[in-house]
């Protein structure tokens, strides 16, 4: 399962996003610029407010981390 952190106007969570869709991994994006449950989710998990942020399987990746990403999906 994958979950992508971020919000609407991040040309890095953009990135994130399209990467994702190159690689044909399914995921569900979270804008915790509008979820509250979102956003406390992420701060739970990275205790920090920054996006984008990957879940990959219970893996975090911060930002837009292309070798991070592979080695995450690679796991699956």
């Amino acid at each position: 399962m994958i979950t992508v952190y971020s919000i609407p106007n991040c040309p890095w969570c953009h990135k994130v996003k399209k990467y994702l869709e190159l690689k044909e991994a399914a995921f569900t994006e979270i804008n915790v610029e509008e979820d509250e449950e979102g956003r406390a989710e992420l701060l739970k998990l990275t205790n920090q407010l920054n996006v984008p942020v990957a879940n990959i399987n219970k893996n975090i990746v911060i930002g837009f981390d292309k070798e991070k990403i592979d080695e995450y999906l690679a796991l699956k």
